[in-house]
């Protein structure tokens, strides 16, 4: 059933300029479904009598029997979805898919709160975008935190939504509508008293915290151990929120005397790791259009083959980085559609693998001799002894090695290695010169090579399941784009 509802969200999800036109275009996928032949969202409170949907236009409604589900956010009562079902009534399994779909609604509902308390009280238009499962547990997370007044650490890799969470929180909880103050860690202006002097009954967000200085980490530290406890009601003299983002690995700073203990004590109430976008490839999409429109661009400049192009890349900035990129796109197009031919120009990064991929299909058997040597070289894993490398990133690439062919994450690594999912990124990229996603195919494309070489002559779809590529076409292109020619190709070449 959950299954279900993720993707009736993702068929249907688009960053509409407002949220009637957003629900209305989820309520009509929900409408789809063979068990519902029509329903309503009908909100309340800021957006009063607002009804947004759709029901069977042929009868009556005040003689149909409509299943009212309430659309929930914590405590609150936002609104209530109405349905019917096929046969006029709902059964379990459809009643059930509803339920969902109303806590669906509800994170959305609370998105665009944020979004126009952020528009009137910071002069930004900040709203998280997607509606893929890692920002679902996003807005999970958000729905329970806001509620608390505990302090909150954001971690996550520069170029994740970071301000856009501690608006969301901010505007969520009960200090909704005291003040939000942001100090900036890099160069922090003022005193830690000033600080909280303004940020009374209110917000106080520390964004990057581990580049506070030293000597403003101890007075931090002080002056919240003397805040009044998390059960202070808001509005009261002292009851300040304190939220901290941070990119780096802040237990590893602690490790290194690069960061107070005690500061970290105080601020690991509550935590959220922030997925960084590579991780999120299924709301790349409607984070390009999002971007392209707060720039005043038409939002489907974007051929397919583009988007396509988008998907694959890495994105070591982030949202940041993408943001520059389709931009930039847009702007050096004139408006018109973006094509493929246009990233070699204006996105050479992106075009890299196309171009290599092409490239590819005339590269002779004596050519290919060196880019076969060149992919073993990249593919080699560091020993687990070799001096200078981080613990965590010497454990995570000892796990790595034997289990390359599962369906491992980025985040299982992490566990396995003792760290943040978002510090073992940065390792790979600070220590290795690579990334996560980038070294496990190379290490699979490896394997490959060894069973193209041992005579068994097994079944390129074999091949690449052995290795750990659920899907043959992903694996030759792959193949191709790392070795230079095709596995049979690779599999004919004499003297491998």
């Amino acid at each position: 059933m959950h299954r279900q509802v993720s993707e009736m969200l993702q068929r249907a999800y688009r960053p509409y300029p407002s949220l009637p036109e957003l629900l209305g275009a989820f309520v009509q996928e929900l409408c789809q479904h063979k068990m519902l032949r029509g329903g309503q969202v009908q909100l309340q409170g800021t957006v009063a009598g607002t009804s947004v949907g759709m029901l069977p236009a042929a009868r009556d409604t005040a003689q149909r029997a409509l299943q009212r589900v309430p659309i929930r956010y914590g405590g609150e009562v936002l609104g209530e979805l109405h349905l019917e079902g096929e046969d006029g009534s709902l059964d379990g399994n459809a009643l059930a898919l509803g339920e969902q779909f109303a806590q669906r609604c509800a994170h959305l509902i609370k998105r665009y709160e944020a979004k126009a308390w952020a528009e009137q009280a910071l002069s930004r238009p900040l709203l998280l975008v997607g509606a893929g499962e890692a920002l679902k547990q996003m807005d999970e997370f958000i729905e329970r935190a806001a509620a608390s007044r505990l302090p909150v650490l954001l971690r996550g890799e520069f170029g994740t939504e970071k301000m856009e969470l501690a608006a969301a929180l901010h505007s969520g909880g009960a200090s909704r509508h005291g003040p939000f103050v942001e100090v900036n860690c890099v160069h922090p202006l003022d005193e830690p008293a000033d600080w909280f002097a303004r940020a009374q009954g209110g917000t106080l967000y520390f964004h990057e915290v581990d580049e506070l200085p030293a000597s403003l980490q101890g007075q931090l530290s002080h002056r919240m151990r003397g805040l009044p406890a998390a059960h202070t009601e808001p509005g009261v003299a002292g009851a300040i929120r304190v939220i901290a983002s941070t990119s780096a690995d802040l237990e590893q700073r602690v490790r290194e005397k690069q960061f107070s203990r005690a500061l970290l004590a105080g601020l690991e109430f509550l935590t959220v790791d922030i997925p960084p976008l590579r991780e999120r490839v299924e709301d790349i999409g409607a984070l390009a259009a999002r971007s392209l429109e707060l720039h005043g661009f038409n939002p489907h400049v974007l051929g397919e083959d583009v988007l396509e192009a988008l998907c694959a890349h890495d994105w070591p900035g982030n949202l940041l980085e993408m943001e520059r990129v389709v931009v930039r796109l847009a702007v050096m197009t004139g408006g018109r559609c973006v094509r493929r031919e246009d990233l070699a120009r204006h996105a050479p990064d992106l075009a890299g693998l196309d171009v290599a991929n092409d490239a590819a299909q005339d590269v002779s058997p004596q050519k290919s001799d060196q880019a076969m040597t060149s992919g073993c070289a990249q593919a080699e894993v560091p020993r687990t002894s070799h001096e200078g490398l981080h613990d965590g990133l010497k454990r995570a690439l000892a796990y790595l090695k034997d289990h390359a062919a599962e369906p491992v994450t980025l985040g299982d690594l992490a566990r396995q290695a003792h760290v943040s999912q978002s510090h073992l990124g940065f390792l790979f990229r600070s220590e290795l010169g690579t990334t996560f996603k980038l070294l496990l195919q190379q290490l699979r494309i490896e394997h490959a090579k060894q069973l193209l070489r041992d005579g068994q002559r097994l079944r390129i779809t074999d091949v690449a399941l052995q290795v750990g590529f659920g899907d043959l076409s992903h694996f030759e292109k792959s193949f191709r784009r790392a070795v230079g020619v095709s596995p049979r190709s690779y599999r004919r070449t004499p003297d491998q």
